[in-house]
C-alpha cells in the first residue's frame, strides 16, 4: 500500500472511531486527526490544501494584476 492510500486509510479509521466516541472531546479530536490525514495525502498528491501556502505558485502576483492601477 502507498503512504497516500494509507494516509487515506488513517483518515477514514478516524472517522469510524468519531462516530464511536464516547464524549464530545473525543469526537473532536477524532475528527481533527481524520483532517489532518486527508490534508497530507492530498499534499503528496499535489492537491491544494485550503489554508496552506502553495509551495509552487502557477502564477505570479503580477500575472493577476494585484498592485497594478488602472487597469
Amino acid at each position: 500500500m502507498s503512504t497516500v492510500n494509507e494516509y487515506h486509510t488513517y483518515a477514514r479509521d478516524c472517522l469510524r472511531w468519531a462516530d464511536r466516541a464516547r464524549t464530545e472531546e473525543q469526537r473532536k479530536q477524532f475528527l481533527s486527526l481524520a483532517r489532518d490525514w486527508t490534508e497530507s495525502a492530498l499534499g503528496l498528491e499535489g492537491v491544494p490544501v485550503p489554508g496552506e501556502p502553495e509551495t509552487n505558485p502557477k502564477r505570479k502576483t503580477s500575472d493577476l494584476g494585484i498592485g497594478t492601477v488602472g487597469q
